[in-house]
């Protein structure tokens, strides 16, 4: 075998035992990852709908109906993903059974720090409160303040939350 063969043959086997490698270490970690996310959105779930006891979701990783004790309905929360500025804006919104707002929680975003990150701020979420379908900022006639210089983000969860509400309205009958 020339030097040449021989590399090509060496390369080839080094590549064979790394996919092999990345391949264990890929389905050894897969179900702890996957516990992990599911824990996450379990909490996160917990946080916007404080009420409820157990989830079922409904729509896999965008509707969850929250139950209590004894399995009756006592809201819903639903995820909206509107545009902002660096991308959708994922907000997790509870619903009591009269369409009201119960708990958001803005998740991940990719917004510019120090303005469009102010959005996963407690003052901006709490701003939602009791309102229903009809959430708009205060530049469109609404009672929500936008974050200043991020008001394209504070548009997408206003109109995001709106939108939302207004899709998802038939789940909340009991």
């Amino acid at each position: 075998m020339n030097s040449r063969t021989w590399m090509v043959v060496s390369l080839l086997i080094t590549c064979l035992v790394a996919a092999f490698a990345l391949s264990q270490v890929y389905s050894v970690t897969k179900p702890k990852i996957e516990q992990q996310k599911a824990d996450a959105t379990r909490s996160a779930l917990s946080q916007a709908l404080p009420a409820a006891q157990t989830f079922k979701e409904v729509e896999q990783d965008s509707l969850w109906y929250g139950l209590d004790a004894a399995g009756a309905k006592v809201g819903i929360v639903v995820r909206s993903g509107a545009r902002g500025y660096g991308g959708p804006v994922p907000v997790l919104i509870a619903l009591d059974l009269t369409g009201r707002i119960s708990g958001i929680k803005v998740e991940d975003l990719k917004e510019t720090p120090g303005l469009g990150l102010k959005a996963r701020e407690d003052w901006f979420a709490r701003q939602f409160l009791g309102l229903d379908s009809t959430v708009s900022l205060k530049k469109e006639a609404g009672t929500i303040d936008a974050i200043s210089g991020a008001t394209i983000t504070s548009r997408a969860a206003a109109s995001g939350v709106a939108q939302t509400i207004r899709k998802y309205s038939e789940h909340l009958k009991p």
